[in-house]
């Protein structure tokens, strides 16, 4: 898929800003409360679902103030496309899940197909308990297989970029959370 730089522009000049800098780290300090009042006496690996969750856990380790380890998973249904798919495993966990506490940190719950896949393949590696974290939590017209344990943002049924959410594998880095205009289709037709 061919996305031009002026498309990104375009995207990123007519697009509402959810939460600036300010209110994503205010975001990222109560997310981190919640998760160590509830795992910072159980040894957890967080798993990083990639690549979209990458920012999440990056700003959120330093804030955990616990012993804990890291790894990552790969999956995922949109693979650079603006509708979900079938999902696709890219890459499995290194460390072993037997008997551990694991939390799954992934940017968005629009359907929560993916992460109840994700939660399913913890539970079946073994793991004692796993925890989900999702900095959004979208609003959408049908009952999701999976409710986040823990949640930053609660937003509409939007499509989101930003704090590692991307708009077609760009603005990932955008820091802070977006969303596009409803009448994108109309802004892009010129592109």
């Amino acid at each position: 898929m061919s996305v031009s730089l002026d498309e990104i522009n375009c995207v990123m000049q007519h697009s509402e800003c959810l939460l600036d800098e300010a209110g994503a780290e205010l975001m990222f300090d109560a997310l981190a409360a919640q998760i160590s009042a509830t795992c910072q006496q159980q040894d957890p690996i967080f798993l990083c679902v990639m690549t979209g969750a990458v920012v999440a856990l990056g700003k959120l380790l330093p804030k955990l103030a616990f012993p804990l380890q890291i790894d990552y998973i790969h999956a995922t249904r949109y693979q650079g496309k603006l509708v979900g798919e079938d999902l696709a495993w890219k890459q499995w966990p290194t460390i072993s899940l037997l008997n551990r506490t694991v939390v799954i940190v992934d940017d968005v719950l629009d359907e929560g197909i993916t992460m109840a896949q994700l939660k399913n393949y913890c539970m079946k590696q073994g793991a004692e308990r796993c925890y989900t974290v999702v900095l959004v939590d979208k609003a959408i017209n049908k009952e999701k297989p999976i409710k986040a344990d823990f949640v930053g943002y609660q937003a509409a049924d939007e499509y989101l970029f930003g704090l590692g959410m991307d708009y077609k594998g760009y603005l990932r880095n955008a820091n802070g959370l977006y969303a596009c205009p409803s009448n994108l289709e109309e802004l892009l037709c010129q592109y």
